[in-house]
């Protein structure tokens, strides 16, 4: 057992060692797993009044059987992504968020049902909603863990791509998201996203979620720029 423990500290050693090699030398070869556009200029503060639509799903493999070790989806994975990036924006100030009943109630009266608009019909949607812009998301991998916390026998693997829309329906902002969950034995290099894991074996809900708040605080800047610095509260020493 402390043999085991002796390679881990080992192995998450070298991982910190060489990543602070990297920070000093002024590198930036370690991967990320975001990626943003804008599309057409914005004005900060523009859009304000924002909507969540439902994520696409049409691109994600079909469900197969439950292999030992999995443990049951509890919502269509679609709606955990949309509840995810809904959940981060809410937790962002400056723009106002529809709630999802309203957008569910906007969504049945133009289509009788909810489900996700495709493009082409979400300057229908805006205006049905009074939204500035409407978010839409296209969900393409959601694979589960398999195994537990501490030992996965397979990781989860999420990946999302969403574009913000102007009521005129112009599209003026794209991001994506791609994360597959490696540990520090397999690839060294995966410090940075093992870390924002918790340094366990998560959940594709959890890395939806991680995706999500990474996702929408580039979004948030794109539209209102950076948050000022926070001033420190410590006062001088009188001289």
């Amino acid at each position: 057992m402390k043999r085991r423990v002796g390679q881990v500290g080992m192995v998450y050693g070298v991982a910190i060692a060489i990543a602070a090699a990297l920070v000093l030398a002024g590198c930036s070869t370690l991967p990320s797993n975001v990626a943003t556009r804008p599309l057409s200029p914005v004005a900060a503060g523009s859009i304000r009044r924002i909507a969540v639509l439902p994520f696409t799903t049409s691109g994600l493999a079909p469900a197969g059987a439950t292999e030992p070790g999995s443990e049951p989806l509890s919502e269509p994975p679609g709606d955990t992504v949309t509840r995810a990036v809904l959940t981060a924006m809410r937790d962002q100030p400056d723009w106002q968020i529809i709630d999802e009943l309203t957008v569910g109630e906007g969504l049945r009266q133009l289509y009788g049902e909810v489900r996700a608009p495709t493009a082409a019909e979400a300057q229908a949607v805006a205006q049905v909603l009074r939204a500035d812009a409407v978010l839409r998301g296209d969900l393409r991998v959601f694979e589960d863990r398999i195994g537990s916390e501490f030992a996965a026998k397979t990781p989860a693997h999420v990946e999302f791509g969403v574009e913000l829309l102007r009521a005129d329906g112009v599209a003026v902002w794209q991001g994506e998201y791609a994360e597959q969950q490696q540990s520090l034995s397999e690839n060294l290099w995966n410090l940075p996203g093992f870390v924002r894991a918790g340094g366990t074996w998560v959940r594709a809900r959890e890395l939806a979620e991680l995706g999500a708040a990474q996702i929408v605080g580039r979004l948030h800047t794109a539209l209102y720029g950076a948050a000022p610095a926070k001033k420190s509260s410590k006062k001088k020493p009188s001289p």
